[in-house]
């Protein structure tokens, strides 16, 4: 089975290829699921139509498509002067219908944003609170359309200094997380990695 997982890097570099989370998740995965990496930094939801392109064409480049895995959002938000999760949420309806165009077998997975390490009184709070409230539409969305979800804003993950990006630490728990998420979503099977 293949799952693609789209999302942005959320390592600003701190770590090499090996040790990031998508990396180490694939090694896991294996034999069960190959995991597709497509990864790019400061990727957000497709709204513009070079961006929509892109997305399809890689889709189409596959004739079968078991699983589809998105994780963004957070770099939408940061974008915003002010930020609408609400508007986020409906690029991410919007993207489903996408992936579900080219591959209406695939079965779609969304991955809320982990949380940011702002505290309260921090001139990027505003931006941690709608994330937070990201991951309730995101929810909304995935029960709307059928898919899953993996609330991966509710992990404890350790950030580098931006309170942003994911440090080697965080890479490894992410991994982790993610693996033990797909375990209770059914899509591995439970116990493999005691």
């Amino acid at each position: 089975m293949d799952m693609i997982l789209w999302h942005p890097s959320m390592t600003m570099h701190v770590c090499r290829r090996k040790k990031r989370w998508p990396t180490i998740l694939g090694e896991e995965l294996k034999p069960y699921i190959q995991l597709i990496e497509d990864g790019q930094n400061g990727r957000c939801l497709p709204k513009y139509d070079w961006e929509q392109k892109y997305l399809l064409e890689m889709l189409e480049k596959y004739k079968k498509l078991d699983y589809f895995a998105v994780m963004l959002g957070t770099n939408d938000l940061l974008n915003q002067a002010t930020p609408n999760p609400s508007e986020i949420a409906k690029d991410m309806e919007h993207l489903l219908c996408l992936v579900k165009e080219v591959h209406s077998e695939c079965f779609c997975i969304i991955i809320s944003p982990p949380r940011l390490g702002f505290p309260s009184g921090h001139p990027m709070y505003l931006y941690q609170k709608a994330n937070e409230e990201l991951r309730n539409h995101y929810y909304e969305v995935a029960k709307t359309y059928g898919a899953g979800f993996i609330d991966a804003g509710k992990w404890d993950l350790d950030l580098i200094y931006d309170g942003i990006h994911l440090s080697e630490e965080g890479n490894r728990q992410f991994a982790a997380l993610m693996r033990d998420a797909l375990e209770k979503q059914k899509i591995i099977p439970s116990g493999r990695y005691g």
